[in-house]
């Protein structure tokens, strides 16, 4: 047997085949690459190393085809990009076991039957948002949380101002930050005042 492995990879390595250098294609893929606005919602969950991890979730509309036979996120269900009201209820509503394996969690508060949030888009260069809990506990990873998701359900490349608004009157403003390019798409949120 040992003889058979010693004459084989002499010839398989004389068939005749060069072997080829690395050939740059660009940098590495981005979420945005795989994000359908009108079916799809970016949701930014607390990764195991305290950074945030972009998520996305298809909102399954389907087309029957006969018997039993449906096809995902066909039709024409989805002619809009998902309300932004809808995308933070579903951030609130936390990780799905998929996401917990991964390490995935949140610290946001969980969202009671009913609830609503409350957006004001009157200026084209902010996004304000009531908020129906208190803002004052939450940890900066919360805030970015809900800063990033809002941004990204309101502007394709998530360049907005996010003014958040708590139940208990604290306000925090700040652009999500994040550069979809860069290694691990860390976002780095920033406050203002």
């Amino acid at each position: 047997m040992a003889v058979a492995v010693a004459v084989a990879v002499p010839m398989l390595g004389a068939c005749g085949i060069r072997g080829t250098d690395v050939i740059e294609a660009g940098g590495p893929a981005s979420f945005q690459a795989f994000l359908n606005r009108d079916t799809d919602m970016l949701l930014f969950f607390r990764a195991p190393d305290g950074s945030l991890a972009p998520v996305i979730r298809t909102v399954q509309s389907s087309t029957e085809f006969g018997d039993g036979y449906s096809e995902s996120g066909s039709g024409d269900a989805a002619e809009d990009p998902i309300p932004t009201e809808k995308v933070v209820l579903a951030l609130l509503s936390g990780p799905r076991t998929e996401d917990g394996a991964a390490g995935l969690t949140s610290t946001l508060p969980t969202p009671r039957l009913g609830t609503t949030i409350k957006l004001d888009r009157s200026r084209t260069d902010r996004i304000k948002a009531d908020l129906p809990f208190a803002l004052a506990p939450l940890d900066t990873t919360a805030i970015r949380q809900l800063t990033c998701t809002i941004a990204y359900s309101e502007e394709a490349d998530g360049d907005i101002v996010v003014e958040l608004t708590g139940q208990d009157g604290t306000s925090k403003s700040g652009t999500c930050g994040l550069d979809p390019d860069s290694p691990g798409n860390e976002p780095a949120a920033t406050e203002t005042p």
